[in-house]
């Protein structure tokens, strides 16, 4: 067997375990990169090279440097403060709530923002009189999270994965802010739709549930809300208002900048080096690092042209780069509804990558869809981890398909026709 088709087995294998997820999707992707070495198809340098990789970094330095965030109780604090100025009303507390989570979302992880958000909303339902029900917007809340991911390098697990995939080919990487072209307009899209469709949906969904379900909520776990320490939270905030600016300057590499902060953190106190090491997200850094080794060799090998040319010979000889554009992202936002949207990313990624270098086309389009679409898990609970967090409101699965499923659709359309405009083929 050639090493091109050996390449093209195990990514085989790898799909069908990224898709049951019968193994850890961390497990399969090293697994993956294992076999990539012991069967020939490239040596263990370039299997294992996703390892050593600047967004590898990337990820773990600004885990810890939000883990800090949360743990000194920075985070919270200004979620808090901003949402109190939305004052009584529910439509004002959702719009404040949208703004305030997607932009958190762009630095932190969104399931720790989301995290943040449920005890705040759930803890206002006695307080206000009944004015706020959490169950009219923690759904939203969860969607804006996902969308404020879209805007930066480090806000989702898709945008990471793309990015990976391009500097282990050689490409030039997007810059830690060129995702917001796309990622912005959809945090303002998701923002509208809620007012307009979003938030009265889910008021008469709402409006046949049970009630008490916050002051249950509330009456089981209280608050939760972190003790606040005044010098750590001067700290870490300043820590991440450094690792932004040089994000934005670009004076030093990305993963330097995130192992800056994470230095600065660990050795100011804010969190422990235990803490960090728990809180760290391996399962995210395996699958990065190993999607870059497996990228790497179907580059190597052959692979990956000969994935692409069966592609496109069976969409036909004319097909355009939008068409392909389409299918590819599509397929992404269909999978992304269903399993996770780290496998699905891990999974398309090269593929979109080589499809685009088949057809000679620029990859950059292919990516920046594919990353938005898979991030863009509007239409059931298992989407995105915060979509299943927020089903302590109460939520049934149906209600993310009639919230969500026109909001998905409405996104797909905005990706694929805004994309190819801002990164021309």
């Amino acid at each position: 067997m050639t090493p091109a088709l050996a390449s093209l087995v195990v990514l085989g294998v790898t799909l069908f375990f990224y898709v049951t997820e019968w193994i850890p999707l961390g497990i399969t992707a090293v697994a993956a990169c294992v076999a990539m070495a012991l069967l020939g198809v490239v040596d263990f340098p370039v299997a294992f090279s996703g390892f050593a990789s600047d967004v590898v970094f990337l990820v773990g330095g600004m885990v810890v440097v939000g883990a800090a965030l949360v743990e000194s109780g920075a985070s919270q604090l200004l979620g808090e403060t901003l949402l109190k100025r939305a004052g009584a009303s529910e439509r004002g507390l959702l719009v404040v709530a949208i703004l305030v989570a997607g932009v958190l979302s762009a630095f932190l992880n969104n399931t720790t923002v989301t995290a943040m958000f449920i005890p705040v909303i759930m803890g206002m339902t006695v307080p206000s009189g009944g004015r706020i029900r959490p169950g009219n917007i923690l759904m939203l809340i969860a969607f804006a999270t996902s969308a404020g991911g879209m805007m930066t390098l480090v806000g989702s697990t898709p945008t990471l994965i793309v990015q990976g995939v391009l500097e282990r080919s050689g490409l030039r990487p997007f810059g830690f802010f060129e995702f917001a072209w796309v990622g912005a307009p959809v945090l303002l899209i998701l923002l509208v739709y809620s007012l307009l469709l979003g938030y009265p949906t889910m008021q008469r969904v709402m409006a046949r549930r049970q009630p008490g379900i916050a002051e249950a909520w509330v009456a089981g776990n209280g608050t939760m809300s972190p003790p606040r320490n005044k010098r750590k939270i001067a700290i870490t905030s300043g820590v991440m208002l450094l690792c932004v600016g040089l994000f934005a300057s670009g004076a030093i590499p990305v993963g330097l900048t995130a192992m800056l902060g994470a230095v600065l953190v660990i050795t100011t106190g804010c969190i422990s080096d235990v803490a960090a090491y728990r809180r760290m997200d391996w399962n995210t850094v395996f699958v990065l690092a190993g999607s870059m080794g497996i990228a790497a060799a179907l580059d190597r090998s052959g692979g990956g042209m000969l994935l692409a040319d069966a592609v496109l010979r069976s969409l036909g000889p004319s097909v355009s780069p939008f068409t392909v554009l389409a299918a590819v992202s599509g397929l992404g936002l269909v999978l992304t509804q269903i399993t996770s949207n780290t496998a699905v990313t891990a999974m398309l990624a090269p593929i979109a990558l080589f499809l685009s270098q088949q057809m000679g086309v620029s990859p950059y389009p292919m990516m920046m869809a594919l990353a938005a679409t898979c991030a863009a898990g509007f239409a059931t609970p298992v989407a995105t981890p915060p979509n299943t967090l927020v089903l302590t409101a109460g939520y049934r699965f149906t209600d993310y398909l009639v919230v969500g499923g026109l909001l998905t659709a409405i996104c797909y359309g905005v990706v694929i026709l805004l994309v190819p405009l801002i990164w021309p083929f």
